[in-house]
């Protein structure tokens, strides 16, 4: 008797099919949402190389030295032979020993004084690292204004620099309305040299999250991409963008770590476009999505960017 083929197998083919297809479509809704735009630029190669070999031309002069005392008269006899009293001996001794200590106390307290000049000093020209994530939601036009900085800026020079975070700051607080969260990182470093492998991990990090950066403005090295193809499914009227803003500083700014209000976010924006260029070691501005017809999810923002924390809008 023949058997009759069941349905079933052509049923879970179908099933896992679909499964598969459902599967491919998010994973091309997630890497088509992440365009990128970054600009800025930063730590002079030669002014870091003359400063890194003169710290180290000093150091290099830090010799050993061997101190040598001579002794005009030896065993309490002077050179005729004549023997020296023990009553002026004595006087002799105590008068070179009060002499050895005040010329001591006098070259520890002069050491004292060099050494917290100087441990002063260095406090305040330690370098520092910041990096201000914000994100907003709704703010299109955004995408415009920091591609319009981008493309005027020239960032070969300490101008250029703030130029660039001027203008993105001044950007960011026109559109306070629509801030959703906020992050800020502040790392002192120990040297210039230590600063600027500190601001471009941290940048790198920043920039390996975007799919393809799409514009690109950096040390005046200029790319832009319009063939760019968007593949999303999002409608959200209220799309998100986040920025991320990274500066390197002559001397730490000393920001409070928690942004709570807008009220803080809207201060330490100024804090950063009010930085005169000599204080500017270098400085990167990150955005995505860069393409304007490009969506960025909810998903993909927790996802990316996990530090983010949401503003009280005061």
């Amino acid at each position: 008797m023949a058997v009759s083929s069941s349905p079933q197998p052509l049923a879970t083919k179908s099933m896992a099919l679909a499964l598969i297809l459902v599967l491919i479509a998010s994973f091309t809704y997630d890497v088509a949402a992440a365009s990128g735009g970054a600009m800025g630029g930063g730590f002079s190669s030669s002014e870091t190389s003359s400063r890194s070999s003169s710290s180290h031309c000093d150091s290099s002069h830090s010799t050993r030295s061997t101190t040598y005392v001579y002794r005009d008269s030896c065993c309490g006899y002077s050179r005729n032979r004549t023997p020296v009293p023990q009553n002026e001996m004595q006087g002799r001794d105590e008068d070179a020993a009060m002499l050895n200590f005040i010329i001591t106390v006098f070259v520890i307290g002069m050491m004292v004084l060099i050494v917290l000049k100087f441990y002063k000093t260095d406090l305040r020209s330690k370098p520092s690292v910041v990096k201000l994530q914000v994100a907003l939601n709704g703010a299109c036009s955004l995408q415009q204004d920091l591609n319009n900085i981008a493309k005027k800026a020239n960032n070969s020079t300490q101008e250029g620099y703030k130029y660039v975070l001027e203008e993105s700051a001044k950007a960011l607080l026109r559109y306070s309305e629509f801030w959703l969260s906020s992050h800020l990182l502040e790392r002192t470093a120990y040297d210039e040299k230590r600063a600027e492998s500190i601001f471009y991990d941290i940048s790198f990090e920043e920039r390996c999250k975007f799919d393809a950066e799409t514009l690109i403005n950096i040390d005046n090295h200029k790319d832009e991409k319009s063939t760019w193809v968007v593949v999303s499914s999002s409608t959200s009227p209220n799309p998100f963008i986040v920025v991320n803003v990274i500066v390197a500083t002559a001397g730490p700014l000393k920001l409070s770590p928690i942004i709570s209000t807008a009220t803080d976010l809207r201060a330490i924006l100024k804090k950063l476009g009010g930085l005169a260029k000599s204080e500017i070691l270098a400085a990167h501005v990150l955005w995505t999505p860069q393409d304007e017809n490009d969506r960025l999810s909810a998903e993909r923002v927790f996802q990316d960017y996990p530090l983010l924390r949401k503003l009280i809008l005061l």
